[in-house]
């Protein structure tokens, strides 16, 4: 009868999946399915979502992308993972920014647009030039968003991370809807992120330009966009849109600016 060698056996375990049993000897390499977490990869190994950060070098809110590495751990290689861990800041100071785990095509340019800040900002959080490259699987800093003063004729809308700019009689107008829809509904309308309002030219050359790369969600070239006018807010769910399509016309919103973009609402009463 033909025997199966240790290495034939080690290399089919790879190739049915990353389970890590306690007696392994090494860590396992996974690869990041769609819908998976650290939370859900720790869980299916018996382990908890602190040993596969640790293991790994990240934070435990950390967010895995789909074609993403991570080792799973022994239970002996975990242990040690966390006992040479820094221990963990029970109170993180607000504003203090996140770890970002940079994923495959990313750049300083794409991770710092879909953030809100600057890709000086960025580079100065992780000490690195403007210009350097990013290494798919390494974790930066991503500083928070600072407020920055109202551009003139601009007021403020409420948002996840912190206030955003409309112009003033649209920011009027969507806070009147805002407090409607949460009246009616239970829902509070919310922008998608923190470029979802007003945007300057720049920040829309770089979504432009993102869109263009293929790494970015569809934009129209500088220049023509409402959302330079402050007149455009990209919604976070498609069931506040729905919303606005019911009560947005009350207060001068509504108006779709593309094909297929759910997303994108305009103020069209002034």
């Amino acid at each position: 009868m033909r025997r199966i060698g240790v290495r034939a056996v080690v290399l089919g375990l790879l190739a049915i999946g990353p389970v890590a049993a306690p007696g392994a000897s090494a860590a396992v390499p996974h690869e990041v399915m769609p819908g998976e977490t650290l939370w859900s990869i720790a869980a299916a190994n018996n382990l908890t979502t602190r040993t596969v950060a640790a293991y790994n070098g990240v934070s435990e809110d950390t967010q895995v992308i789909a074609g993403q590495t991570i080792e799973v751990p022994t239970v002996a290689e975990g242990a040690g993972a966390l006992a040479a861990a820094p221990a963990e800041s029970s109170a993180p100071d607000a504003g203090s920014g996140v770890s970002h785990t940079v994923a495959r095509g990313e750049s300083l340019s794409s991770v710092a647009a879909a953030n809100g800040i600057t890709v000086d900002e960025l580079a100065a959080a992780n000490g690195l030039a403007s210009d350097a490259y990013l290494i798919e699987g390494e974790a930066i800093q991503v500083p928070a968003a600072t407020a920055s003063s109202l551009a003139p004729g601009m007021a403020d809308i409420p948002s996840p991370w912190g206030p955003l700019q409309l112009r003033a009689d649209a920011a009027e107008a969507w806070n009147a809807m805002r407090a409607e829809a949460l009246r009616l509904y239970g829902i509070e309308l919310e922008p998608g992120g923190p470029l979802s309002a007003y945007r300057t030219f720049d920040q829309q050359a770089e979504l432009y330009d993102l869109y263009l790369s293929g790494q970015g969600a569809p934009a129209v070239p500088p220049g023509s966009s409402s959302h330079e006018a402050g007149l455009s807010v990209d919604l976070a769910t498609p069931e506040m849109r729905s919303i606005v399509d019911e009560i947005g016309g009350q207060f001068g919103w509504g108006k779709v600016n593309g094909p297929g973009e759910w997303w994108h609402v305009d103020y069209v009463a002034g």
